[in-house]
């Protein structure tokens, strides 16, 4: 496949009502700093991924799938496509040049 390099940040947050143990962690030791005016701290996810699409369009489709099928839990987290920007405006290879490594 060839096509434009994007890269798309998506953020995974647990929905609303899910125990969030790791920010309650994080809120009591705010609070014993001195930040007593903190009243929640839920703890998400951000993810980079650089894919390789003939369009945004594409490219958007593509992450999208990638959260439904492998990045999200949808019992317990949503997410949200935060930003999809093209990186590279040359055509990539996906798969390894023989002789060469990735960086």
């Amino acid at each position: 496949m060839t096509g434009q390099l994007f890269r798309a940040r998506v953020t995974v947050q647990l929905n609303a009502g899910v125990n969030d143990p790791q920010g309650l962690t994080v809120r009591g030791s705010l609070h014993d700093l001195g930040f007593a005016e903190v009243r929640e701290v839920r703890i998400g996810k951000l993810i980079n991924i650089e894919l390789a699409a003939d369009s945004e369009a594409a490219a958007a489709e593509r992450a999208e799938a990638m959260c439904h099928q492998l990045l999200v839990n949808p019992v317990i987290e949503s997410f949200a496509i935060e930003a999809l920007e093209p990186i590279a405006s040359s055509p990539v290879h996906p798969e390894p040049v023989e002789g060469r490594t990735r960086a």
